[in-house]
């Protein structure tokens, strides 16, 4: 289909988009510059938007040239890239065969290069008229669209009966729907606009997971590989062993201890996870904000890993019955004193470290968030046991609290 095009490709092509890469990356070669040269010419639109209940054209309906209901929007859709020069155009109701298990993992494992490889992701906002409405739309609440919006380099986002939210080609360049897109999401512009996937910052990206459903429970986890880019297979029928899976595989890699702040329902599987994004809650912004620190100074275990007994991390013990600290419960954006903790220790795992000699320090009066523990009953000799809590659990104390750090297994 592209083959003459692609025979055109000059060597003074070549050499001249080489020069334009090594302006941002020193270290282009040949081949990436032919690469993006054919990029240009096999240029593709992906759709971005939300199912309906029933009437989207699958896979099979097209290849049988049946138009259900929802044909009207594909065509749409296909409309749409060709005014954006292109001659492909992908939707995921009806461009993967989901009776084939194999094409539907790799599908699925793809989606965000998929996404972001895309010339442009034209996103179908049915609900919305304007950007003044724009938040209101369901688009914000499904799992799937959150990579959707992140993925790709260039965006054009349409309202109710396909008219434009701006007159920008790419709506990441249009600071007022941006803003307002951050404001429906709780995503920073910058994300929105250059969005890296990695297994950094954690907690702020389960954040923007968290509110957002899926109507099958292993997508939850499913919609967030390329978000966190980590691989795990696909396995439907697993139910919510999905997220533990996605925890496992990113714990893997980080050493962040904000990935425990959160609280309600664990993981069937291990109590160091919960069962969803919904767990995660907000934090100070202030005393979460690692970035800042000194090459010498680090706060938490950096060498958190799973193991057959669960989850190992070092925390600094607080028995809360000798009133050491004072306990704060976090509800919503508000921290209420509570003594409902006294008989449990806190399992502190945001502690200061100055230096190698395995202790950890507590500043005098500052948030620290722990999770709470008690002996394990049923294996005295296996250490503790984590206590569920439906909110966020931090301790402050008066006075600067130097302890050994302790092992356990959650």
């Amino acid at each position: 289909m592209f083959r003459k095009e692609a025979t055109l490709i000059t060597e003074e092509a070549i050499h001249s988009r080489l020069l334009e890469l090594r302006e941002s990356c020193p270290t282009a070669e040949r081949e990436d510059a032919i690469k993006d040269l054919v990029k240009d010419i096999v240029k593709y639109a992906v759709l971005s938007h939300r199912w309906l209940d029933s009437g989207e054209p699958t896979f099979y309906d097209i290849l049988k040239s049946f138009k259900p209901y929802g044909y009207e929007k594909l065509v749409k859709f296909c409309e749409k890239a060709s005014e954006f020069g292109c001659r492909l155009a992908w939707s995921d109701t009806c461009c993967i065969n989901k009776d084939s298990s194999t094409e539907l993992e790799e599908a699925i494992r793809s989606m965000f290069k998929w996404y972001r490889d895309a010339h442009v992701c034209i996103a179908y906002l049915s609900d919305t008229t304007s950007i003044d409405d724009l938040p209101e739309d369901v688009w914000f609440t499904r799992g799937w669209t959150l990579q959707e919006l992140l993925a790709p380099w260039r965006m054009k986002f349409y309202g109710s009966n396909w008219l434009p939210l701006t007159s920008d080609v790419n709506d990441k360049e249009n600071l007022e729907l941006m803003a307002a897109l951050s404001r429906a999401t709780r995503i920073p512009l910058d994300d929105l606009r250059h969005f890296q996937p990695g297994i950094n910052n954690v907690h702020e990206k389960m954040m923007w997971a968290s509110t957002r459903t899926t109507t099958r429970i292993e997508d939850v986890a499913y919609s967030l590989i390329g978000i966190f880019d980590v691989s795990m297979m696909v396995a439907y029928g697993e139910g919510k062993r999905a997220f533990y899976r996605l925890m496992e595989a990113i714990i893997q890699k980080c050493d962040e201890w904000q990935i425990f702040a959160w609280a309600g329902p664990c993981s069937s599987d291990s109590a160091a996870f919960p069962d969803s994004p919904g767990g995660y809650r907000p934090l100070n912004p202030v005393d979460s904000n690692d970035a800042l620190l000194p090459s010498t100074v680090w706060r938490g275990d950096q060498n958190i890993v799973m193991t057959k007994r669960g989850l190992q991390i070092q925390v600094l013990l607080v028995d809360l019955s000798q009133q050491e600290a004072t306990v704060y419960e976090r509800i919503g954006t508000t921290d209420v004193r509570s003594d409902a903790y006294s008989s449990y220790t806190a399992g502190v795992v945001d502690y200061w470290c100055y230096d190698a000699s395995g202790d950890g320090i507590l500043q005098p009066e500052q948030e620290h968030l722990c999770v709470l523990l008690r002996p394990d009953p049923r294996s005295p000799h296996a250490g503790w046991r984590k206590v569920t809590t439906a909110n966020l659990v931090t301790i402050r104390t008066e006075t600067k609290l130097r302890r050994t750090l302790t092992k356990v297994w959650l």
